[in-house]
């Protein structure tokens, strides 16, 4: 039986107003104080639990396994090692892993342009393979698995590795990086992804047209996901790409930053720190570490990041969210309040409101208020941030289609 995908999306959509109402009741509720309140409690708990089944149940129509993605990356390995007289073999795992539809499909031509990289940069000639005591012909693998409500996809070959030397002088040729740089290895493999970087010495087909891997990470993160690297010199390199299952709803953390209500999603957060005073370690007059468990990470002022007007005395030991962002480098985001954590819908903006710098979606509270959901990666990085602007978006929010995000 064929399901019209249109329907389905209207079904996630009204799925995703009944949670919204849901939690509008569960607040109301909490307000209240009526003898009868547990009670109460009780059925909503109830509803919130209907709720979500409902929301998985539906979710699971539009899912599809990514097997049909992985059988079209075969044809593009043995296009890929023809075009550069390479031998490949294609290995898959996790096949049947399911997602959401829409995941899959714009999850497509990222994986193509990263699997031809694997080929082209992360594969020796079978001469070289043979010279370092390798098979002739090299492994590209290509593995999906579910952790933690997203979905793992991993491209791995067994070629090289990284040349990290390499990379950074060519980052230093082109002006990048200064050429008395003290960078760590995660540092010089996120390189990679600047905008126009290409370690091929000529122009073929599969490379150094300037189009890299920097489209690969606007793609990934376009759809709440992130890339991380790991590489082993003379034994291969391998890429992930964590993508949430859906782009409906997430899991999410409410703070308050600078009177401003966001949402932090759960899955980059790693803990709540409240630091005593001598663990904050001042470098600079806007810049701070923090020292947590023998080591020093960056802690980020999101309020100023987002050029919001600070409320109030800045605090001397700030409330610090510790998170994960790209190449699993850490940093500590100091915000004013936690709130609560809750499963929230997704609200894309870019329709209505247009791209907001360090922000990804919106969403709307059980209260009606309307909160925007921090990109966790831009801020930590500092990547295309611009103050945020006062512009009132509560029309923007209407309307607003399933999988824009």
């Amino acid at each position: 039986m064929r399901v019209d995908l249109d329907r389905v999306d209207r079904l996630i959509n009204a799925v995703g107003e009944l949670i919204t109402n849901q939690a509008a009741i569960a607040q109301r509720v909490d307000e209240m104080s009526l003898a009868t309140g547990a009670e109460i409690k009780a059925h909503v708990e109830d509803y919130r639990h209907l709720a979500r089944d409902v929301q998985e149940a539906v979710m699971a129509i539009r899912a599809q396994p990514v097997k049909p993605l992985f059988q079209r990356m075969a044809r593009i390995v043995r296009e890929a090692a023809d075009a550069t007289g390479k031998s490949a073999r294609f290995v898959t795992s996790g096949d049947n892993v399911e997602v959401d539809k829409t995941v899959i499909e714009r999850l497509a031509d990222p994986l193509t342009h990263m699997i031809r990289n694997s080929v082209d940069h992360g594969l020796e000639p079978p001469d070289d393979r043979l010279a370092a005591g390798k098979d002739a012909t090299g492994t590209i693998t290509l593995a999906a698995s579910h952790r933690s409500g997203r979905v793992h996809i991993t491209i791995r070959d067994d070629g090289a590795g990284l040349n990290r030397p390499k990379i950074l002088a060519i980052a230093v040729k082109k002006g990048l990086v200064p050429p008395d740089a003290e960078l760590s290895d995660a540092e010089i493999d996120a390189l990679l992804f600047l905008p126009g970087f290409s370690t091929a010495a000529t122009i073929s087909n599969l490379s150094g047209r300037g189009v890299g891997l920097d489209v690969v990470r606007t793609a990934v993160a376009g759809l709440g996901g992130r890339i991380t690297i790991t590489t082993v010199p003379g034994q291969g390199s391998e890429f992930t790409i964590s993508v949430p299952l859906t782009l409906a709803v997430m899991d999410g953390m409410v703070i308050s930053v600078a009177g401003q209500t966001m949402v932090v999603p759960i899955a980059s957060i790693l803990e709540t720190i409240r630091p005593e005073p001598d663990d904050i370690h001042h470098v600079g007059p806007t810049q701070s570490l923090l020292a947590i468990r023998g080591r020093f990470v960056p802690i980020i002022d999101v309020a100023r990041e987002l050029g919001l007007d600070p409320r109030g005395k800045p605090q001397t030991t700030p409330l610090l969210l510790l998170v994960e962002a790209e190449n699993l480098s850490q940093c500590a985001l100091a915000v004013d309040d936690v709130f609560d954590q809750r499963q929230v819908v997704i609200k894309g903006l870019d329709s209505n409101y247009g791209s907001i710098a360090g922000v990804s979606a919106a969403t709307v509270l059980g209260n009606g208020q309307i909160a925007l959901i921090l990109d966790t990666d831009a801020v930590a990085t500092g990547r295309d941030l611009a103050p945020i602007r006062p512009r009132p978006i509560s029309h923007a929010m209407e309307g607003t289609q399933h999988g824009t995000a």
